[in-house]
């Protein structure tokens, strides 16, 4: 087995061509172990050995591979198998380095049966093979390969007339491949560096043009050898000239080497007496470089409290700097003027027209969601009242839609003549209870 892995690693440290390549013509070469569990006409232990695997491939991907294991026990009672078998593999890719492999074939299987008493008592089986494995690739043309192997045996150990038996045999298989391009040489050794030239001081310019040989180490030189001058803070500005030496990495200077007046964020106010550092372009500023108070929308809040920055003008807001729908304290409001179509739920173009005014407070105030609420007087079939005030509902919702209002934000219910606001028994108390309402639900 030694042997086995001293051959391997020549092979990778020898050879460095990509792995993967399972082009036509490529062959693999393949060292493995191997354990095995047979069926008890066998051996009742578990067969350990090796074995090796020559592999060509016939068509892209697919290989046409030959295995030889040696396999044996010595626990309880000796016995040796070799199995040899031809299949067809196929060689699909998983991830960049991992790939799968399946396969097939014929297997002969040589046996040496316990208690064999010359070479006559050695058996040989045929039978077919299957193959379910994964290959990594590891560096060079080296990969690591593991299978799971299935054997199926026709065989004639303590096969009588009436004893005629099958063996399965289950294999673990873990080895290294190595894989060799069809006509691939190795590549030529390179030739020997020369020398480098003689370079005394070590300052990069050989000893025979330096003109100024001992420079100190770590002296920045010019192609003659000689000092160069050197700017250390890497401002611009030479040191036997920099008033301001060690200045940060990254500082304006001036042509003495010294700090200039910045003004980084362009707000029109030096960083030396910038107080909001980094202010977004654009932004108005006071003396000391900070954001002043603006209200783009003009309704009285400034943009920097203001939730609903873009108010139409004129909008009366409430101190967030949204429309204001509701009274203070209050979260309903009866819709005046919203009326239908005698016994129907088709909006007058009156009512239109004060929906219109609603629905541009409603996107004035996007995070308001209210209850679209329809109410009837008591006259006539309470059903009937709950169903129109329903679709009633509805209607001044669909109109709110329609007009830029996010559906999400509107529900409507049809409360029928449940919830009055005066008495039905006057006409004025029933024409108050007839009415389309507003009531916020967050």
């Amino acid at each position: 087995m030694r042997s086995l892995y001293l051959v391997g690693a020549a092979l990778t440290l020898g050879l460095a061509t990509p792995l993967m390549a399972q082009d036509e013509g490529a062959i693999d070469l393949g060292a493995y172990l191997r354990a095995t569990k047979a069926e008890e006409n066998v051996t009742n232990d578990l067969l350990l050995g090796y074995g090796g695997r020559l592999g060509i491939f016939l068509k892209r991907n697919v290989a046409l591979e030959l295995e030889l294991s040696n396999n044996e026990t010595a626990k309880d009672a000796y016995v040796l198998v070799r199995p040899l078998s031809a299949r067809l593999a196929w060689h699909f890719p998983l991830t960049q380095k991992w790939s799968g492999i399946v396969g097939g074939g014929l297997v002969r299987q040589f046996i040496d049966p316990a208690n064999a008493a010359n070479t006559k008592d050695l058996w040989s089986d045929d039978g077919w093979t299957a193959l379910l494995g994964v290959e990594r690739q590891l560096r060079g043309r080296m990969s690591l390969r593991i299978d799971g192997v299935l054997e199926q045996y026709h065989t004639p150990i303590n096969e009588s007339p009436t004893n005629d038996l099958d063996d399965t045999q289950l294999a673990l298989q873990i080895g290294l491949n190595w894989r060799f391009r069809n006509g691939e040489a190795p590549a030529p050794a390179p030739a020997p560096a020369p020398l480098p030239p003689a370079d005394s001081d070590r300052d990069g310019v050989p000893d025979t043009a330096d003109a100024c040989a001992n420079t100190p180490a770590g002296t920045r030189v010019d192609a003659r050898g000689c000092a160069v001058p050197v700017d250390s803070d890497g401002d611009g500005v030479m040191d036997n000239v920099d008033a301001c030496a060690n200045t940060p990495a990254g500082t304006r200077v001036d042509a003495r080497g010294c700090a200039v007046p910045v003004d980084s964020d362009g707000d029109g106010v030096m960083d030396n007496v910038d107080r909001c550092a980094n202010t977004p372009a654009g932004t108005r500023v006071d003396g000391n470089g900070c954001p002043v108070p603006v209200d783009t929308d003009g309704d009285g809040v400034m943009d920097n409290v203001d939730a609903c920055p873009n108010t139409a003008r004129g909008t009366a807001v409430d101190a967030r700097g949204c429309a204001r729908i509701f009274e203070e304290g209050k979260t309903t409001i009866v819709l005046e003027g919203v009326t239908f179509n005698t016994g129907s739920a088709v909006l007058t173009d009156a009512a239109k027209a004060v929906l219109d005014k609603m629905a541009e407070t409603l996107n004035g105030a996007p995070d308001v969601n209210v209850e679209v609420q329809g109410h009837t007087d008591n006259t006539g079939s309470a059903a009937v009242n709950t169903r129109l005030s329903g679709a009633r509902a509805e209607s001044v919702r669909a109109y709110l839609v329609s007009k830029g209002v996010a559906a999400a934000r509107l529900t409507a219910k049809g409360y029928g003549p449940t919830v009055p606001v005066a008495d039905n028994a006057t006409a004025a108390g029933r024409a108050q209870n007839r009415r389309v309402e507003l009531k916020r639900t967050n």
